[in-house]
């Protein structure tokens, strides 16, 4: 048994050995190493919102339960609308006390509690209008910041495939190309790599536009607010190494 596993741990290994040496560039050979990036437009499917309600008190108790209702009246508003209870979170819970200054001095003039609440919305391209409704009813809740609102997409795994395919595309159609200019030919990819984190981004340009577009061509009423969601950026970006024969 111990003769049979050596043979075994000896074949692997000058197996491995050859696999290596296929991929060895010989001195003698070229190379040609290019960047590809492979992007890919998408409508935005999912919102993230985060929100905070704030009050100063004379006491952190007392401005506490103020901002108790001021969130009992958020997720009332949440509820009308169905965003379910799993895709609402605290973000963050703070009491702080508020100075200010008197004759040179520091006055302790009263206590301020703030709630940072995080929700998000799936499936808003059957409803457009209800993100716009939304944030027309929490604006009334006296205190309440809108702090950021991000547009993504849910399920984005086909759309990075896609990306990615692009990207190698891209860069075989660079290596060819260079290689033809040299009067030289592809072989085959020694290496590919992803040159950082795949990105989500969104297109300010094709937001503002569309925002223009919307507001030149509806008449809305005067509190009515207009939120275009644009498109968003997938992409995938690498580094391809080829052999030139």
């Amino acid at each position: 048994m111990k003769k049979i596993n050596t043979f075994v741990v000896m074949l692997l290994a000058i197996l491995f050995i050859q696999g290596c040496n296929n991929n060895t560039v010989k001195k003698d050979e070229s190379t040609i190493s290019v960047y590809g990036t492979g992007t890919v437009m998408v409508k935005p499917d999912m919102l993230r919102m985060n929100i905070s309600l704030s009050k100063m008190a004379s006491t952190t108790k007392a401005a506490q339960e103020e901002v108790g209702k001021m969130v009992k009246q958020a997720l009332g508003v949440l509820s009308d609308f169905g965003i379910e209870d799993k895709n609402i979170v605290t973000a963050s819970l703070t009491f702080s006390p508020e100075y200010e200054y008197r004759n040179g001095r520091r006055v302790l003039i009263g206590q301020t509690a703030q709630q940072a609440i995080l929700f998000s919305m799936n499936d808003i391209q059957d409803d457009n209008g209800k993100v716009p409704q939304i944030i027309d009813w929490l604006v009334q809740i006296n205190g309440i910041e809108l702090n950021q609102i991000d547009f993504n997409v849910k399920d984005n795994k086909d759309y990075f495939i896609q990306s990615r395919e692009l990207a190698f595309r891209k860069a075989t159609e660079k290596a060819e190309q260079y290689a033809a200019l040299s009067g030289l030919k592809v072989a085959k990819v020694l290496s590919i790599s992803e040159e950082g984190p795949q990105q989500v981004l969104p297109i300010n340009n094709r937001m503002m536009n569309q925002y223009n577009a919307v507001a030149e061509s509806v008449v809305a009423d005067v509190g009515t607010t207009l939120l275009p969601s644009g498109e968003l950026e997938i992409t995938t970006r690498i580094l391809a190494v080829f052999l030139l024969e």
